[in-house]
C-alpha cells in the first residue's frame, strides 16, 4: 500500500506540475499507444509473478477514448509443500471520458472514469505437493501432484484516474479499477493463485493499479476556436 501510494503521489505532482496554460489553435487526434510501468515493480514486490501490459486507444469524439488492454502474466511459485506455475494472457475493451473540460489547461490533460470488459485465459499446474499426516505411519511424502488445467475468466471494471500530456505527444498517469467476477470456469483441483488482468483467483472482486506512460501518433488535427479567458 505504502508503494502505492508513492505511484499516487508522484503521478498527482507531474499532473500539476505540467498543466500549462497557452493559446492553442488546433486540436490533435491519434493513436496513444502505452505501457504499465507499475508492472515492472513486481520484479522487486513478487518475483515469482512476472507480466506486462500494453494498451492503445483514440479520441473518436471529444473527451471519449474507446481503450483496449492486453497483457500476459507468469506465475512460478516455490513453497516449502508445493511449487505452483501458471500463464495466461488477458485483453480488456472499454472506453474512457475525460471530466476534464476546461480550456485554462492543456487541453489533453484528463480526469477521467472508464469502463471496461476484461477476459482472461490460463492454464496452471501444481507439483511436489507434500502431504503432512502427523498421524499416519509414513508421515509425511511429497507424490502429489495437480495436473495441468485451462481456465477463462470474465469480469467488468470500474477505471478512474487522471493522465497529462508532459510533452509534446508524450503522457503519464495513473488509474485505479475496481473489479467484479462475472463468470470464471470451474476449477475442480485448486482455486488459481492469481487471474492474469484480474487479481486473486479466489475473490469475487478485487483492485488494481496501473502506472503508465503513453506516446501519442498525431493522426488528425482539428481547428479549434481560442478561448477567450488566455492571453496571446
Amino acid at each position: 500500500m505504502k508503494k502505492t501510494l508513492k505511484y499516487f503521489f508522484s503521478t498527482y505532482v507531474l499532473f500539476f506540475l505540467f498543466l500549462s496554460v497557452y493559446s492553442q489553435t488546433e486540436r490533435i487526434k491519434g493513436l496513444r499507444l502505452g505501457i504499465d510501468l507499475s508492472r515492472f515493480s513486481l520484479y522487486y514486490l513478487e518475483p515469482s509473478r512476472t507480466c506486462f501490459q500494453l494498451s492503445a486507444d483514440f479520441e473518436v469524439i471529444d473527451n471519449l477514448y474507446p481503450i483496449i488492454e492486453y497483457g500476459q502474466q507468469t506465475v512460478d511459485l516455490i513453497k516449502p509443500t508445493y511449487n505452483y506455475q501458471s500463464k495466461g494472457s488477458y485483453y480488456r475493451i472499454g472506453a474512457d471520458y475525460n471530466f476534464l473540460t476546461s480550456k485554462a489547461h492543456n487541453q489533453y490533460d484528463m480526469v477521467f472514469l472508464g469502463l471496461r470488459f476484461g477476459t482472461a485465459n490460463m492454464s496452471h499446474s501444481a507439483n511436489n505437493i507434500t502431504v503432512d499426516t502427523i498421524h499416519s505411519y509414513w508421515g509425511q511424502y511429497s507424490d502429489g501432484m495437480v495436473p495441468e488445467n485451462n481456465i477463462k475468466a470474465y469480469w467488468i471494471e470500474v477505471t478512474p484516474g487522471i493522465r497529462a500530456e508532459i510533452f509534446k505527444n508524450f503522457f503519464m498517469g495513473w488509474s485505479i479499477s475496481g473489479r467484479i467476477m462475472l463468470k470464471q470456469g470451474k476449477e475442480y483441483y485448486m482455486d488459481p493463485y492469481n487471474i492474469p488482468g484480474y487479481g486473486n483467483g479466489s475473490s469475487k472482486t478485487g483492485m488494481g493499479f496501473n502506472y503508465s506512460i503513453f506516446y501519442r501518433i498525431p493522426i488528425l488535427k482539428e481547428k479549434i476556436k481560442k478561448p477567450a479567458n488566455l492571453k496571446k
